[in-house]
């Protein structure tokens, strides 16, 4: 390493850490809200309201991670580290990639049409679902084969699971997170802007169901 670049990494690493430090804390504040919204949803039996803060949830803990492996990324400095660390990313990018658009289906656009939900919306989220799906389309084989011989263990063969772990390039598994997460910046504004319907009085009324009282 070239020793005049040395202060300036140092510096940027730790600019880094302040800026994602924040993020972070931010972030767990999110979760946290938004579990108590679903947590109450759930005990007054609004399903559909339940199911987009499932949504939201998903999304932010989704969001979480990639943004704790990216710094772990930028720090690791042995080979095996950096191996780690990519094998963890094409868990998280192939789990994503094929619960998402499950996340965001049939079930998902039911709860949606049940809100007043324009039509620049719908078509927003199409197009979201369309990008996570070409992502799914573009790079299975490359995830499946990760995710299946290496971070899932299911391949007992140590030697064919050692040769995968040593050509794993951490630098691809940041592009492909970086390719995901354009679709997930369109989401997570996409999930706000659909939580602040539920905060009208109208469809809160119109979704809590009737009170039964026993006689």
């Amino acid at each position: 390493m070239n020793p005049i670049a040395l202060p300036i990494i140092v510096y940027n690493r730790a600019r880094h850490l302040i800026r994602e430090r924040k993020h972070i804390a931010a972030l767990e504040r999110t979760i946290r809200t938004v579990r108590t919204e679903y947590d109450r949803a759930k005990k007054n039996e609004m399903p559909h309201f339940q199911r987009i803060h499932n949504a939201g949830l998903y999304v932010l803990v989704f969001e979480y991670d990639i943004t704790i492996l990216k710094n772990d990324a930028l720090f690791a400095l042995r080979k095996w580290k950096k191996a780690f660390v990519a094998r963890q990313l094409a868990v998280l990018l192939y789990e994503a990639a094929h619960d998402l658009p499950e996340l965001l289906g049939k079930e998902f656009r039911e709860s949606l049409k049940t809100l007043p939900v324009s039509e620049a919306e719908w078509k927003c989220l199409n197009g979201i679902t369309k990008q996570i799906s070409s992502f799914r389309s573009e790079h299975r084989h490359l995830l499946n084969g990760l995710r299946n011989f290496v971070g899932a263990h299911r391949d007992k063969d140590a030697a064919k699971q050692l040769e995968i772990i040593e050509s794993i390039d951490l630098l691809t598994m940041m592009k492909l997170a970086g390719q995901l997460y354009e679709a997930l910046g369109e989401l997570v504004p996409f999930l706000a802007r659909i939580t602040l319907l539920l905060a009208d009085w109208k469809v809160i009324l119109k979704h809590t169901p009737p009170k039964t009282y026993g006689t």
